[in-house]
Parts: C-alpha cells; sequence; structure tokens
C-alpha cells in the first residue's frame, strides 16, 4: 500500500535510515535469519562494517528516497555478492538488497569497494 501523506513517506524513509547506520558486504546470500553469514572479513587493511551517512528523503513523484554511500576494504581473493544494512556494528542486519549492483570480482590484491545504499519509500 502506498502512503499518500508526504510528510509521513518522509517520516518513515528518515527512521529506515536511523534503523540501519552500517553497510557491510557478503560473499554470498546471506539468509533471511536475522544472524547475517558470509558476511566479508580479513584483509589488511580488515574489511570492517562502514558507518552510513544517509541523505535527508528526496521526493521522487510519490516516493521518498534516502542514499548513503560506503567504500569497503576487500580482502585479496574475495568476491562480492551482496551489501546489506545493519542495525548495530555486530552483527544483526536490518536488511540486505537483493545483490550489489556491480559485483566485486576476486581480485589477487587488496582492493576498495563502492557501494551506494539506497532505500525507497512509497
Amino acid at each position: 500500500m502506498a502512503i499518500r501523506n508526504a510528510a509521513e513517506r518522509k517520516s518513515l524513509a528518515t527512521k529506515y535510515g536511523t534503523d540501519a547506520p552500517y553497510g557491510t558486504l557478503f560473499t554470498a546470500d546471506p539468509g533471511t535469519s536475522g544472524a547475517a553469514t558470509n558476511e566479508l572479513t580479513g584483509g589488511s587493511p580488515a574489511f570492517a562494517r562502514k558507518a552510513l551517512s544517509w541523505s535527508a528523503p528526496v521526493t521522487t513523484g510519490s516516493t521518498e528516497v534516502i542514499t548513503a554511500t560506503a567504500t569497503f576494504d576487500i580482502p585479496a581473493g574475495t568476491s562480492v555478492a551482496y551489501a546489506g544494512v545493519a542495525a548495530t556494528g555486530t552483527l544483526t542486519t536490518a536488511d540486505v538488497k537483493d545483490s550489489v549492483t556491480a559485483v566485486y570480482n576476486s581480485q589477487p590484491t587488496q582492493g576498495t569497494f563502492t557501494v551506494t545504499f539506497t532505500y525507497t519509500q512509497s
């Protein structure tokens, strides 16, 4: 059901950003249990969840969109298949994208990968 009240859409989009303050990456589908599996580890500098700074809601037609961008350190030999947002700096996921738009394929050396997270409230 679409929400007709623009102020309510903005409020919900803002709350999503507040509830999902960290971005993270996965080598395979993390599942839906709430205890994410397949999260990246290792590397030097080590892979870590990144704090997200969500934008203010932007109105696009009858939707509100917020975005946040993060750059992650990717260990050598690691491929990234999924990205998600986390509720804490530890290990409970709030939401997972189906897959990242541009998959980071395994490289022989350490690298970085930048992901733009988007949430749309209609």
